[in-house]
């Protein structure tokens, strides 16, 4: 079965609806209630979005080897999610789904039938037939799953990534006073004994791989880092607006060198209100968009949800206080297609899971770290519930409440037909002694979690005097409340937004258009004037003065910039600090410098010039090291930014694997850099490039029904159906497609 033009009537779970399909390809669906419409986006993401959701299960499930590809790779992430643990704690949760929230329990059961239907209808996807994947039903623990997932994976891993270097670090005797100043205040404990306490670590999993050196120090294996997520969004005021209504416009930074795209959109009448936005394959229901009452879109909000923390085991026990608790343990077994089934434990204590050998067991004795992450075994059934009540909400103040209880981590922007807007954070935020980001002894009951802030102490702001608000994954920490975010990508975007939007008594819809397409860097703004005059007089230094600070394809200042930008970063942080051999693999195999690149350019700018820069001074090292990051280069041979910059967007399951003529896989130039409005990221982890940029555009008029929006491919995963990637081109000439409700 396939979803064309024609509206059809159907059924799953005994709810009936419409589905059909716009001119412009979006899905369209007219339900009476929340639960017809749940029915009605699992039927629709089973016809268009199969492979995604049945790749994304088998992934969070640790079952790659088992149902795809027995590869050596397939079973380093089949390992790395079995030791999570999410599929597990995702069907405990799913038991427990019924009694603590029966309306999200009811659209998990109907969503899951209207997934089962459309398979049944639509097939299994030819491309999971070829590899001899072996079709299971979809169930409420699988939304579970996926919800964990979105909250964990490149979001809160992060976190813990960024950690586990601090400990590398210091065991490999990065000096202490860097490490504090690089990340004050959040390191200001980390004291000599501490640090002692850290070298003395088992670390199973070292950040950065074996090889690397640390200032010529060996590290052990590491861990591959996936895709990065970071986002705008913006809300107006009716006050402030140029229409009469508020407006709201998003536009969330995805890994978009994939197809798919990550969201598939909706356009909906839910009796008979108006729903446009998008969703994700596996969740039943709006994630960003609007209704005929309200807007609601988030960006990542950067919430410390993860610790480590240090235990000390013995005999199968952990250390508390002077006494010992036995461990809990948690036996998996993986299934191969063409190997024998390989089994490993993982174990736990009331702090966290145990970085151990996975096949160790019990555990060797001695200091380890536990790993501990908010939505573990908890947040799905809460985050489900307030989704539903968002969409139901007739005004900010009532979309705020509902939120209360989201336990994953962001910043939402909410606007009304009233003209009102309002910030809302949301995640579950560990109650702890402090935000340290040095692991703590869990043996110390101080140093444990205690509970979870409410959602109601978090952060929020209702109607701004001056009708404008922003985020752009910066930090949002309530005014004398906890500390929810220790590590956040900086305010170059969300300044740069604002800045454009200042001079404006009055915001337009295309005034947010602009704002989409933005390309000015204030990073570059901020250190032209500490690089320029270190360039030699001649036409490299005209090229960097001359350059209006944009990361357009034909920018060739951009390019100019890096170059300088990366040999800085390189001695300070690289020769002067961790050492070149583990600086050179944070860049060329890692994704922290994407994100943290806003700390690493405050101690360029304002760092202690004796820490940092030591006897030769900030000044001298820069005449030093510009220069010579220029040697052998002349204005003509630079290159423009777009000839640095084209990637492939590979098919999620087939990608590289076939002639590009197929059409499965598309190159593209991505424009934008890590610190302008559009971002442009280009990296390389875990072995593969990954991007983050613009996944989707959105910008909707709160005295009108419709949105304007782009997604970055297509509707359907399904090469073949003549919706693969149609909004594609549009997306890269930053143009728009409005998007209506069905009649």
């Amino acid at each position: 079965m396939r979803l064309g033009r024609q509206t059809r009537r159907l059924e799953a779970a005994g709810r009936a609806f419409d589905l059909g399909r716009a001119a412009n390809g979006v899905v369209t669906i007219a339900a009476a209630d929340d639960l017809a419409f749940a029915a009605a986006l699992g039927f629709a993401h089973a016809l268009d979005r199969p492979l995604q959701l049945l790749l994304v299960r088998a992934i969070g499930q640790g079952r790659l080897a088992e149902l795809v590809d027995d590869t050596d790779e397939a079973l380093a992430v089949d390992l790395f999610f079995r030791h999570l643990g999410f599929a597990a704690g995702a069907r405990a949760e799913a038991a427990r789904l019924a009694g603590a929230a029966p309306a999200a329990a009811e659209a998990c059961r109907c969503y899951a039938a209207g997934v089962n239907e459309g398979l049944r209808r639509g097939g299994l996807p030819w491309e999971l037939r070829l590899v001899g994947f072996r079709a299971e039903g979809w169930e409420p623990a699988d939304t579970l799953l996926t919800l964990k997932l979105m909250s964990f994976v490149g979001l809160a891993q992060t976190q813990l990534d960024a950690e586990t270097l601090i400990v590398q670090a210091v065991k490999e005797g990065v000096a202490l006073g860097k490490l504090r100043a690089l990340f004050a205040p959040h390191l200001d404990s980390l004291t000599e004994e501490r640090a002692a306490l850290l070298r003395s670590v088992r670390l199973e999993k070292p950040f950065l791989p074996g090889g690397v050196r640390f200032d010529g120090l060996l590290a052990g294996p590491g861990t591959a880092l996936p895709s990065l997520h970071a986002s705008n969004n913006v809300a107006v005021a009716a006050a402030r607006s140029a229409t009469g209504g508020a407006l709201a416009a998003s536009d969330p930074h995805l890994e978009v060198n994939r197809l798919p795209a990550v969201w598939a959109e909706v356009a909906a009448r839910v009796g008979g209100e108006p729903r446009i936005g998008v969703t994700v394959p596996g969740v039943p229901g709006l994630v960003m968009g609007r209704t005929g009452r309200i807007a609601a879109t988030f960006t990542y909000g950067f919430m410390d949800q993860a610790d480590l923390f240090v235990e000390e085991v013995r005999g199968g026990a952990c250390r508390r206080g002077d006494g010992w608790e036995p461990l809990a343990a948690r036996r998996e077994t993986i299934l191969r297609k063409k190997h024998p089934p390989l089994a490993l434990s993982a174990f736990e204590t009331d702090a966290g899971t145990l970085e151990t050998p996975l096949r160790a067991d019990p555990p060797p004795d001695g200091l380890h770290l536990a790993r501990a992450f908010a939505l573990d075994g908890r947040g799905g059934a809460e985050t489900l519930t307030a989704l539903l009540a968002l969409w139901r909400a007739g005004d900010v103040p009532g979309a705020q409440r509902a939120l209360h209880d989201c336990a994953v981590s962001a910043n939402w922007l909410l606007a009304d037909s009233g003209g009102r807007i309002g910030y809302q954070q949301t995640g579950l935020l560990p109650r702890r002694a402090s935000a340290d980001l040095a692991p703590l002894p869990a043996w110390e009951p101080r140093s444990r979690w205690d509970g979870f802030v409410p959602g109601g102490e978090l952060a929020s702001v209702l109607d701004p005097p001056d009708g404008l608000l922003v985020t752009a994954n910066d930090a949002w920490n309530p005014p004398g409340g906890p500390a929810a975010v220790t590590l956040d990508m900086g305010d170059d975007r969300a300044s740069r937004i604002r800045a454009l939007l200042a001079g404006k008594a009055k915001v337009s819809p295309d005034d947010l258009k602009g704002v989409q397409r933005d390309l000015v860097s204030r990073q570059a703004q901020r250190l032209r004037p500490l690089f320029a005059p270190h360039v030699p007089a001649g036409p490299l230094r005209d090229l960097l003065l001359s350059w209006d600070l944009s990361y357009d394809a034909a920018s060739r200042g951009a390019v100019l910039f890096e170059r300088i930008w990366a040999a800085v970063l390189a001695e300070v942080f690289g020769a002067r600090t961790f050492g070149a051999d583990a600086w050179r693999t944070l860049v060329e195999r890692t994704s922290l410098v994407g994100y943290y690149f806003r700390r690493l350019d405050d101690v360029l700018a304002d760092g202690d010039e004796e820490l940092w820069f030591g006897p030769e001074g900030r000044t001298a090292l820069l005449a030093r090291v510009v220069p010579g990051a220029l040697e052998g280069l002349d204005a003509a041979s630079v290159p423009t930014w777009g000839e640095t910059r084209r990637v492939v967007m590979a098919n999620l399951l087939l990608g590289g694997k076939l002639p590009r003529f197929l059409g499965f896989d598309r190159e593209i130039v991505l424009v934008g850099s890590r610190a302008t409005v559009v971002q442009g990221q280009v990296l390389s982890a875990g072995g593969r490039t990954t991007t983050f940029a613009p996944s989707w555009r959105m910008v909707a008029d709160l005295s009108r029904d419709d949105a304007e929006t782009v997604l970055a491919g297509g509707p359907s995963d399904r090469r073949f159906s003549g919706w693969y990637a149609t909004d594609l081109a549009r997306w890269l000439g930053f143009a728009y497609k409005t998007v209506r409700p069905p009649a």
